[in-house]
């Protein structure tokens, strides 16, 4: 099986979920790691058929922060830390 894997630097992925979305699905991503996110803790974003793992920057403040977006199709899980 050959996995489709993109990096995507986001720049605060909230503003642009639906572009990601829209790339996901037109280009059939499997795994999509994004860096930026922007993310605190009351963000968050779903897209269907799709996982979504999320780390925000340790201060708690909207900066920095990773995302690893897994097609639900693909057997994973969340390796504790």
């Amino acid at each position: 099986m050959q996995l489709k894997v993109v990096l995507w630097n986001a720049n605060r992925l909230a503003q642009h979920t639906e572009e990601v979305k829209t790339y996901i699905q037109t280009q059939n991503v499997d795994v999509m790691l994004i860096s930026e996110t922007h993310f605190t803790k009351r963000s968050y974003v779903k897209i269907p058929d799709y996982t979504i793992y999320a780390t925000q920057h340790p201060d708690g403040t909207a900066r920095g922060g990773t995302a690893i977006i897994i097609k639900n199709g693909i057997k994973h899980h969340l390796h504790g830390y």
